[in-house]
């Protein structure tokens, strides 16, 4: 097994070192030692430091690696130390390997276990001998800094894709769709409106390559938002809504900008640039100058509404999308499709909505979104969508002949 395409050979036909690389730990196999760099741990002053171990592993001719004959490990830091800054148990001493050309690692670990009657035994395999070197080092420095990941790969290989994620897409890569994830690389989206509807758009589209995603709302986190939004953000309530689902979603994506205001007259030009725009507001002549201005500057929205009723039994709802053009702007103004009216004062805040519409509203926005970027195919062109809880049904503009 060659250097050059080693690990991957190595992974395949080893289901543990093929799952320490998926949950992100930065493993390779380098001249015929496994090393896992970026190892999180305590000097002797417990400051946090960052180190890479390496060990010898034992492979049969079938590539699978046996048990391992040495119970020892190899490491390119300092000592490690618990939170009494005490010097871990665990064999310290200088013995300089060359794991590659440029790649030294100077110090050996030295770890035994024990039977039940404390007497030596071997490592019945090397995943056990990994996880425990990994439990003995790390725990210590993730104990005493709650941020510290011995999870090195995930930056590295999100850095690489060469988008704001976070977090290396897989998912796309597993599924071969790195072409169609990829047509959302440098788009610039904007949100209008961040309640429940907004909230779960945002989710949706944070785990993609947009370039940017900007989020408009003037409103505060009330104890009725936290029912509607997605998850649960610790220490939401009273921030301003786009600030708590930045902070939250940041965790996603370097690509937000909460802007906290209400889109008017004074700032709408701010959207310049946009590719596309979801519009998620609770005001019908702010939702009617938001997409007149869209639609007449050829930028490309998808309009959101929903409705709760009680019926005879239990509720009824129904959720809206209408989009994305002039033409979906002209045909629906003023119909229920695209309302404009003036809702009565505080009409919004008594209005019940639920969070699984909510969601659903946002997924049929979202895919409508997809569709016009050609990452979902389409097969008509209506302008407005609504689905009823009732019947079940999606109705849609009847095409035209």
């Amino acid at each position: 097994m060659t250097c050059a395409s080693g690990f991957q050979e190595l992974a395949s036909r080893n289901p543990f070192i093929r799952d320490l690389d998926e949950l992100g730990y930065n493993v390779h196999f380098v001249g015929g030692y496994l090393v896992i760099y970026g190892l999180p741990y305590l000097d002797k002053d417990k400051a946090l430091k960052h180190a890479d171990w390496v060990s010898p592993v034992d492979l049969n001719a079938a590539g699978v690696i046996d048990p391992p004959t040495s119970h020892q490990a190899w490491w390119n830091g300092e000592r490690p130390h618990n939170q009494a800054g005490e010097a871990l148990k665990i064999g310290f001493a200088d013995n300089k390997i060359e794991v590659s050309p440029g790649f030294v690692a100077m110090y050996s670990f030295s770890l035994k276990l024990h039977d039940e009657n404390g007497q030596n035994r071997p490592y019945g395999s090397f995943e056990e001998k990994v996880q425990t070197y990994l439990e003995k080092i790390t725990a210590p420095a993730m104990a005493m800094y709650p941020e510290a990941t011995p999870l090195a790969g995930i930056k590295i290989k999100a850095e690489a894709q060469g988008s704001p994620l976070r977090f290396p897409d897989t998912a796309s890569a597993r599924y071969h769709m790195n072409d169609v994830s990829s047509l959302l690389r440098g788009k610039k989206v904007a949100i209008i409106g961040l309640g429940g509807t907004g909230g779960y758009i945002l989710d949706f589209i944070a785990r993609t390559h947009l370039e940017r995603i900007a989020l408009f709302d003037d409103d505060k986190v009330h104890l009725q938002t936290i029912f509607r939004m997605p998850g649960f953000i610790p220490g939401a309530i009273g921030m301003a809504k786009v600030e708590a689902l930045a902070q939250h979603y940041g965790q996603w994506t370097s690509s937000l900008e909460p802007v906290n205001e209400r889109m008017t007259e004074a700032n709408i030009e701010r959207l310049h640039g946009f590719d596309f725009v979801f519009v998620s507001v609770d005001d019908g002549p702010a939702r009617r100058f938001i997409v007149d201005w869209l639609s007449s500057k050829g930028i490309a929205f998808v309009d959101c509404g929903m409705g709760l009723n009680r019926s005879v039994v239990g509720l009824n709802g129904m959720v809206r999308i209408t989009g994305v053009d002039r033409a979906a702007y002209e045909r629906n103004l003023n119909t229920a499709y695209l309302p404009t009216g003036d809702a009565k004062e505080d009409e919004y805040r008594r209005e019940a909505q639920i969070a699984e519409l909510n969601a659903l509203n946002a997924a049929f926005a979202v895919i409508r979104f997809k569709q016009h970027l050609q990452l979902f195919d389409r097969l008509d062109e209506a302008s407005w969508y609504t689905f009823e809880t009732a019947s079940f049904e999606l109705e849609a503009e009847a095409r035209k002949q």
